[in-house]
């Protein structure tokens, strides 16, 4: 399920983001079930992954292809699972991507609290307005 900046350009104002991160429903004792999935299409960016993972509860990669980085985000609470299994799909180029929904992501907007992210919060409600559910 894709969170952060990328989603806040689908529902809220626009900002500038370098990464995409992705919460995937996996602890950090499933990374090598996602570091072979990745396998051939991606490169971990941290050089010792297992330290990394256990500090961070996040692995960084880069897409061979298009240089993307990409922050896979493991999850272990209810309401990241909860947020997963209500995601959205979104199609962009004829691809079904899952986004959090609008509402999720004010949520955890508001959890991280940081000013970037009160202010990614108020430019969704903004955005949002009477079409949030509050599902």
């Amino acid at each position: 399920m894709v969170i952060g900046g990328h989603a806040v350009l689908q529902y809220g104002l626009p900002r500038f983001t370098q990464a995409i991160d992705v919460t995937i429903a996996l602890t950090p004792r499933e990374a090598d079930n996602v570091l072979n999935s990745i396998e051939g299409s991606f490169r971990v960016l941290p050089r010792d992954i297992e330290k990394f993972i256990r500090d961070t509860w996040v692995l960084p990669v880069e897409h061979h292809e298009t240089g993307v980085r990409v922050d896979l985000i493991f999850s272990i609470s209810a309401f990241e699972r909860e947020a997963i299994e209500k995601a959205r799909e979104i199609t962009a180029e004829d691809m079904p991507i899952r986004y959090i929904s609008p509402e999720d992501l004010i949520v955890q907007k508001i959890i991280a609290g940081r000013a970037v992210d009160l202010e990614d919060a108020k430019g969704i409600l903004d955005m949002q307005g009477k079409g949030l559910t509050g599902d």
